[in-house]
């Protein structure tokens, strides 16, 4: 009886320390790529700094690709964490989002070189990417939706098409941005929400060139 009652146990322990070293691979992960930047990392990079092995960091993951694609989940997860929804009288998460990528270019680089491979079906990040994009648009619709509302946007703006574009410049810019980091991409999109946007809204000035 107590060993039936210890097998539980040992098994909870076991879970729980997996998570835990997961938990840790994504978090280092995420420190190294936005520090050394995506290309110039490599997984004995992320296992040193995680203080293991790359085998040892594999056996959570399996392959390379999937590690990247729960990096780009646990970025998304920090990223609600520090940046709530905005309320009308403050620039769309997407637009905050794109201010704070700039500070951690290495991120937009992983994000922009996972899109591109993930057109293929069969590519581990694909379907982040299809759930991704149907998130986000719903929120900035919704979000457009609101401020229409209070006043503080254009009320003859379809919310669904300024979503799209938004999404669609966001995407654009970030991989125009990873080549060419003169290219001012916060102040692309404060530009382009500010056309629309009408009383209440502070649009940062943009950088000079």
């Amino acid at each position: 009886m107590a060993a039936s009652r210890e097998l539980p146990a040992r098994r909870r322990g076991s879970y729980a320390k997996g998570r835990a070293a997961r938990e840790l691979i994504l978090q280092t992960a995420l420190d190294v790529i936005g520090r050394k930047g995506y290309t110039a990392t490599s997984l004995r990079d992320i296992a040193d700094e995680a203080g293991m092995t790359q085998a040892g960091l594999l056996h959570h993951f399996d392959t390379k690709e999937n590690l990247l694609a729960e990096v780009l989940r646990k970025r998304d997860e920090v990223d609600r964490q520090h940046f709530s929804p905005a309320d009308v009288t403050e620039l769309p998460l997407i637009i905050q989002l794109a201010h704070h990528n700039m500070e951690v270019p290495g991120l937009v680089q992983l994000y922009v070189s996972l899109q591109a491979a993930a057109v293929n079906p069969e590519h581990p990040c694909h379907d982040y990417f299809r759930e991704r994009d149907l998130v986000v648009h719903g929120r900035i619709s919704r979000d457009i939706e609101k401020r229409q509302k209070s006043g503080t946007f254009a009320a003859d703006a379809d919310p669904n098409v300024i979503s799209r574009m938004l999404l669609a410049l966001s995407d654009g810019l970030q991989a125009e941005w990873a080549i060419n980091p003169d290219i001012d991409l916060a102040g692309t999109l404060d530009a382009f929400w500010n056309s629309y946007a009408r009383t209440g809204i502070p649009v940062p000035p943009a950088a000079e060139a």
